[in-house]
């Protein structure tokens, strides 16, 4: 006779989620020119864009979840990474230049292609998350390869669209869980 494994632990997924979203939207906010990219925003890109998300992912990893390690995992990384190159930059500990910041931000897209297609067996709201962070990284380094401000403004609106998704969909989990039923909605996979 076996017994039915119970998991006691938190679903961490909605702090992931907000982890990403906000630090997204705080990004994108200053991408289309509402403030400056500086100290804020990589204590931000820190602290719940890097260290929470890496906790979530360790959290996932205990509970078995594959796709959510590598997710939060990896914008974990990209969220310290941009904080510490950016850091390093202006403190002149190392020059960084507008293509190999293109050629980076091309490579998270990338990542994220590969996201997007192992999740369309997730709540469809998750992919169309994963598309539209395709398309804002892909935008963010086009504009960073060509030199296009009317890219990088796009990618900044874009952003704001994308971080206020994730946003979304963390409180629809949240909100979901702690009335027992679907309260919002968050999509039927795309595939079964």
């Amino acid at each position: 006779m076996t017994e039915a494994k119970v998991d006691l632990l938190a679903d961490p997924i909605p702090l992931g989620l907000l982890g990403y979203g906000m630090t997204t939207v705080l990004l994108s906010l200053a991408n289309v020119g509402l403030f400056p990219v500086d100290g804020m925003v990589f204590t931000m890109a820190i602290f719940f864009g890097g260290i929470a998300q890496a906790i979530v992912a360790v959290l996932l990893f205990m509970k078995g979840n594959s796709f959510g390690v590598t997710a939060f995992a990896g914008y974990a990384f990209l969220w310290l990474s941009f904080a510490f190159l950016n850091i390093g930059a202006g403190n002149g500990w190392w020059h960084v230049t507008s293509g190999a910041v293109g050629a980076y931000l091309l490579v998270w897209a990338l990542f994220t292609l590969g996201l997007v297609i192992a999740s369309v067996v997730a709540p469809r709201v998750l992919t169309v998350i994963l598309v539209l962070t395709v398309i804002l990284l892909g935008s963010l380094g086009a504009g960073a390869l060509t030199g296009s401000a009317g890219l990088n403004l796009f990618g900044g609106y874009e952003g704001i669209l994308t971080g206020a998704l994730a946003i979304y969909l963390a409180f629809a989990f949240l909100i979901n869980e702690m009335f027992g039923k679907d309260v919002l909605p968050v999509g039927k996979p795309f595939r079964a």
